[in-house]
C-alpha cells in the first residue's frame, strides 16, 4: 500500500464523517484532542473498504494491518477562531508530540508506514502554520503539504487532515 491508496481508501470518508458529527463539534469547540474517536472511524472506514485483520493498538501503533502501520495524531492548535472557545493550547508541544511519533514509527519492523494528523481550528491561508508544517516535512522525508484535505465541521470549525509517509 501507498500514500495514495490509503488517501484513496479514507480521506474523502473521513472528511464527510468529521463534517457530520455533531459530538465532534462539541471537542472541536473545546480544543479538546479526539484520537481515539479518530482510531476508531478509520478502523471502520477501513473495514468496510475490504482492508483484513486491521487491529487497533499493535503495539505501540495506532492502527496496523498486514505490513501497514499507521499512527494518528489531533493537533488542537492556539489560532483564533471565532467558532472555537479561546484557549491557550500548546501547539509547539503538539508539533514535538507529531515528530517524535514519527521517528518512534520510522523504527517499527512494518514496511509501509503512515501518519494521519488533524489539525484544528485551522483557517484556509493561515500562514503560522506553515513552519510548523516544514518541521513536520522535515522530519517525514517528503512532502505531506500536497496531501492534505480540508474539513468544516457542523460548528464551523476549520481544519485539515494531512497525511504522511515515514521513511
Amino acid at each position: 500500500m501507498n500514500i495514495s491508496d490509503l488517501i484513496d481508501i479514507t480521506a474523502k470518508e473521513l472528511v464527510r464523517r468529521i463534517q457530520a458529527s455533531a459530538a465532534l463539534c462539541v471537542f472541536a469547540k473545546r480544543r479538546a484532542k479526539f484520537e481515539g474517536w479518530l482510531k476508531v472511524e478509520l478502523i471502520d472506514i477501513l473495514i468496510k473498504n475490504g482492508v483484513p485483520d486491521v487491529v487497533p493498538e499493535n503495539g505501540l501503533i495506532d492502527v496496523s494491518f498486514g505490513d501497514v502501520a499507521i499512527e494518528l495524531k489531533t493537533v488542537n492548535t492556539n489560532f483564533r477562531d471565532a467558532n472555537a472557545e479561546n484557549r491557550n493550547r500548546p501547539i509547539t508541544k503538539n508539533i514535538s508530540s507529531v515528530i517524535q511519533d514519527i521517528a518512534k514509527h520510522r523504527k517499527n519492523q512494518y514496511l509501509h508506514k503512515f501518519i494521519i494528523f488533524v489539525v484544528f481550528p485551522l483557517s484556509e491561508g493561515h500562514t503560522g502554520w506553515n513552519g510548523h508544517l516544514k518541521k513536520i516535512e522535515e522530519q517525514l522525508g517528503g512532502q505531506c503539504s500536497s496531501h492534505y484535505f480540508r474539513f468544516r465541521e457542523a460548528g464551523g470549525i476549520s481544519g485539515c487532515i494531512f497525511y504522511g509517509e515515514v521513511r
